[in-house]
């Protein structure tokens, strides 16, 4: 459904993906982990197209094309079909929860306002913010901004969602609210791929679990493979890491 073949991508000489191959079928949740610095959030900002890569193969359904001939036009029909969740929310600070999610269809899609505040109504009830929907950004805490930029990403009826540590600019009591929603899509059949540290969330949620380190994938696999019985050293390295950091916490 969603793939990229021997993605590379560099910023002046700094190589930060090396070749990455990738594909996410359609109801499928794949947890990317790794390092901060590994490439996880270039390797999902160049599947949006939010940045260009430099070289490799794009696929999306029936698309498969060299990266460096995608038209302008033809990434305007794929982000369409793409929901993006960021880690610091990015929802306009001048707007309502309703409005934040109402702004995409409304301006991108031209979809009609009052069907666009329907449509915006159902989403902000599905991640339970119906009742703050004529608040103000400043007004919410990071867990509830983060919920409204679920509905958004939702509101489009996306083919895959792509978020973005969605959890890591929050409070440890705001993430379980936000990981609560994301348990939920995914039981639904939402096809979500998902840049996080939080290994439960991979662990108990996960179709399959990639590592990636130093701009390329050390390992991938299910999470009992990756997370339990992992082959590399390397991703033993990151995992005891990890349990440490947990512990110390």
């Amino acid at each position: 459904m969603l793939g990229v073949k021997n993605l590379h991508k560099s910023f002046g000489s700094n190589q930060v993906l090396k070749g990455i191959d990738f594909e996410i079928n359609k109801g499928e949740v794949i947890a990317i982990i790794g390092s901060s610095g590994s490439g996880k959030t270039t390797l999902l900002r160049c599947m949006a197209f939010l940045e260009q890569a430099n070289d490799g193969i794009f696929i999306f359904d029936d698309l498969s094309k060299d990266i460096r001939s995608i038209s302008k036009k033809e990434i305007k029909e794929i982000r369409m079909k793409m929901g993006f969740v960021f880690q610091n929310f990015n929802l306009f600070r001048n707007m309502t929860a309703l409005q934040n999610v109402m702004e995409g269809l409304t301006v991108a899609r031209k979809m009609p306002a009052e069907k666009a505040r329907q449509k915006s109504l159902e989403m902000l009830k599905k991640v339970g913010m119906l009742d703050r929907a004529n608040y103000y950004p400043d007004q919410l805490s990071g867990g509830q901004q983060q919920r409204v930029a679920i509905a958004r990403a939702l509101a489009t009826d996306p083919e895959v969602i792509l978020f973005d540590e969605p959890t890591s600019a929050l409070d440890p009591e705001l993430t379980g609210e936000v990981l609560e929603v994301m348990v939920k899509l995914a039981r639904e059949g939402t096809t979500m791929v998902v840049v996080t540290h939080e290994m439960e969330f991979a662990r108990n949620v996960a179709d399959k679990v990639i590592f990636m380190e130093n701009g390329v994938v050390v390992e991938e696999g299910s999470a009992e493979e990756v997370l339990s019985d992992p082959k590399q050293e390397a991703t033993r390295r990151f995992l005891k890491r990890i349990l440490r950091k947990e512990e110390e916490e």
